[in-house]
C-alpha cells in the first residue's frame, strides 16, 4: 500500500507540474505577443516605416490583415473558456459580458462580438479552423452561422458540405460567398428557404413612421426584398433625374464659394422628395386617392399676422388632411415654404368659424415657374452649384410685399434655398442680370445668368 500511495502522490505532482507548465506557457506566449506588438508599433511609428520599400510595406499590411483574422479567432477560443469559467462570478459579475465591459472600455456591441465568436467556433468547426489560420474572415464565418440559425431545416445539410463551403470561402469575398451559400441552401431544401422567409416576413417585415417631439419624422423598418429593391431603384432614378435637370458642365464662375458634396443620405432625401412630388402629381390610373377630400400633400396653417412678423417663433402648424394639428413650423421654415407653394385663403369670423374659402392658387404660377427654369437653364443660381432647380425663391420676400415677377424670382436647389432662409445668407440683385449672394461674414459672391443658346 505504501508503494501505491507514493506513486499516486508522484502522479499528482506530475499533473500539477504539467498544469503549472501549461499556465507558464500561456503566460509566456501572451508576454511574447505583447512584446511583438510593441516592437511592431515602434517600427511603424519610427524611421523603419519611413525608410522601408513600398513592397515591404504592402507585404506588412497583408500580414497584419492575416494576423488580425487569426487573433480574432483566438479571442473567440479564449472567450469561450472565460464564459464557461468562474472568473467573472468570483469577481461579483452576473455575466462574462458585464465583467469584460467593466474591465475594458469596449462597447456592448464589441463585447458581444467577442463572446459570440466562441460559440461560432464550436458551431462551424471546419470554417472555424480556417478562421484560426487566417484563410477566412469573421464575416465569412458569420454568414455560415446565420445560415444555420435562419434555416434550421438546412442545418444538417450545411454540416455535411461545410468542408466544401470552407474551401469556396477561402477564394471569395464575403458578399460573393453569401450568394453561393444561398444557392447551396436552395439546393438542400428550397421549401425550407421559402418557409423561413415567409415566417420572417410575418415577424419582421414592416414600416414604421412616427413624428418626434420637435416635428421631425422618424422612419424605420424592414422591407421585403422586392419592395426594398424597388425603393433603391426609384431613389437611383430620382437622383439621376435631379442631376439631369442640372447642368453637368463645370461652372465658369471661378469666384464661387466652395461647394460641399452632399452625403448620400442627403441626396437620398432629395430623391425621396422628388418621388413624393411625382406621386402627388400623378394622374389617371397612377393618381393617389384623395384623403379627406384632398390630395396627399403637406398642409400648413399660417396666421397671416404671425407670418408677417419677423420675431414670431412658430407662426404656423403642419396639419393633417382631417385638420388635426400635428407639429409647429418655425418662422424661417414658413418663409421658405411661402416662396414657392400653393396657397388657399380661409376667412374666419371672430369665433373662429369659417366664413369663406378661396380657390387653390400657386404663389408662383406654373407658366412663370417654367419661364424661370428656362431662363436659369434648370440649374440652381447659387454660384458654382450645378444641381437642379427644386424651388423658386422670392428675392424680396412675398410676405413682405415682394412681387411675383421674373425679376424677383430665382431658381434654387433645396439646399441653397435653405441656406438663404436659415443660415444667414442674403440675396439681392436682378436675376435677369446679376445676383449677389452675401454670406454671414458679409463676403459677396456673384452669379450671372447662364448664356442664352
Amino acid at each position: 500500500m505504501t508503494i501505491t500511495v507514493t506513486r499516486s502522490w508522484a502522479a499528482d505532482d506530475a499533473v500539477a507540474a504539467e498544469v503549472a507548465g501549461l499556465r507558464s506557457s500561456l503566460t509566456a506566449s501572451r508576454v511574447a505577443l505583447e512584446s511583438a506588438v510593441q516592437r511592431m508599433a515602434t517600427s511603424v511609428s519610427g524611421d523603419d516605416l519611413a525608410w522601408a520599400a513600398d513592397d515591404e510595406i504592402a507585404e506588412t499590411l497583408l500580414v497584419l490583415v492575416d494576423l488580425t483574422r487569426r487573433l480574432d479567432a483566438l479571442k473567440g477560443d479564449v472567450a469561450a473558456r472565460v464564459t464557461g469559467g468562474n472568473t467573472f462570478a468570483e469577481a461579483g459579475f452576473r455575466t462574462a459580458s458585464s465583467w469584460l465591459r467593466a474591465r475594458t472600455n469596449e462597447s456592448f456591441a464589441s463585447v458581444k462580438r467577442t463572446l459570440e465568436a466562441g460559440d461560432w467556433l464550436g458551431a462551424v468547426p471546419v470554417m472555424g479552423a480556417a478562421w484560426r489560420e487566417g484563410s477566412v474572415s469573421r464575416t465569412h464565418v458569420a454568414a455560415l452561422v446565420e445560415a444555420h440559425t435562419r434555416f434550421p431545416r438546412c442545418s444538417a445539410g450545411l454540416s455535411q458540405i461545410e468542408a466544401e463551403l470552407t474551401a469556396v470561402a477561402c477564394d471569395l469575398d464575403p458578399k460573393t460567398f453569401s450568394r453561393i451559400l444561398m444557392t447551396k441552401l436552395h439546393e438542400i431544401d428550397p421549401d425550407a428557404i421559402d418557409d423561413a422567409e415567409a415566417k420572417r416576413r410575418r415577424r419582421d417585415v414592416g414600416l414604421h413612421v412616427s413624428t418626434t417631439i420637435d416635428g421631425f419624422v422618424a422612419v424605420n423598418g424592414l422591407l421585403t426584398p422586392e419592395i426594398g429593391q424597388q425603393l433603391i431603384n426609384s431613389l437611383a432614378a430620382a437622383s439621376d433625374a435631379l442631376r439631369r435637370k442640372g447642368i453637368e458642365d463645370p461652372s465658369d464662375d471661378t469666384d464661387a464659394p466652395p461647394q460641399v458634396e452632399q452625403p448620400i443620405s442627403k441626396r437620398n432625401l432629395d430623391a425621396l422628395a422628388y418621388i413624393l412630388d411625382a406621386a402627388a402629381a400623378a394622374t389617371g390610373d397612377f393618381k393617389l386617392p384623395d384623403v379627406g377630400g384632398a390630395r396627399p400633400v403637406v398642409q400648413v396653417t399660417i396666421d397671416s399676422e404671425s407670418l408677417i412678423a419677423h420675431g414670431s417663433s412658430a407662426p404656423g402648424w403642419i396639419t393633417s388632411l382631417t385638420g388635426q394639428t400635428l407639429t409647429p413650423v418655425s418662422a424661417a421654415a414658413v418663409r421658405r415654404l411661402a416662396c414657392d407653394s400653393v396657397r388657399q385663403i380661409l376667412l374666419l369670423d371672430s369665433r373662429g368659424h369659417l366664413d369663406a374659402i378661396s380657390a387653390l392658387e400657386r404663389v408662383v404660377p406654373l407658366p412663370m415657374r417654367k419661364a424661370i427654369t428656362i431662363r436659369d437653364r434648370g440649374r440652381c443660381r447659387f454660384p458654382g452649384c450645378r444641381h437642379a432647380i427644386r424651388e423658386v425663391h422670392h428675392i424680396a420676400y412675398w410676405q413682405h410685399g415682394g412681387k411675383t415677377t421674373t425679376d424677383n424670382l430665382v431658381g434654387l436647389c433645396s439646399h441653397h434655398h435653405h441656406l438663404v432662409h436659415d443660415k444667414g445668407w442674403t440675396l439681392s440683385g436682378d436675376p435677369n442680370h446679376k445676383l449677389t449672394f452675401t454670406d454671414p461674414t458679409k463676403r459677396e459672391w456673384h452669379s450671372d445668368p447662364p448664356p442664352r443658346e
